[in-house]
């Protein structure tokens, strides 16, 4: 499993925060930020299945589901669960 990255390079990786991106972020009701957060999660899933598709286009539905899953999770011990074998590194789990 990969390791979780410190704040500071999470700022570094992302560069300087808009001021007036976070004034309208902190004007916004919980509600709207989580959808906000949805909406992002979505795009996020969108994009690894569509990559995932291109990268096997025979895959039946419920095996492009499986991909997804496995990669947008990081989880290892999805792969040992679902298939008895056991991961050799986060670098073999996704292909």
């Amino acid at each position: 499993m990969t390791a979780t990255p410190s704040v500071p390079s999470l700022y570094k990786h992302l560069g300087d925060l808009d001021p007036l991106q976070i004034q309208i972020w902190r004007r916004m009701t919980p509600a709207q930020r989580l959808g906000i957060a949805f909406q992002a999660y979505q795009l996020a899933l969108d994009a690894v299945r569509l990559t995932e598709r291109q990268r096997h286009p025979d895959l039946s539905e419920s095996e492009l589901a499986w991909r997804v899953t496995r990669r947008t999770q990081g989880d290892q011990s999805l792969r040992e669960r679902r298939t008895g074998i056991q991961s050799r590194g986060f670098a073999h789990f996704i292909r």
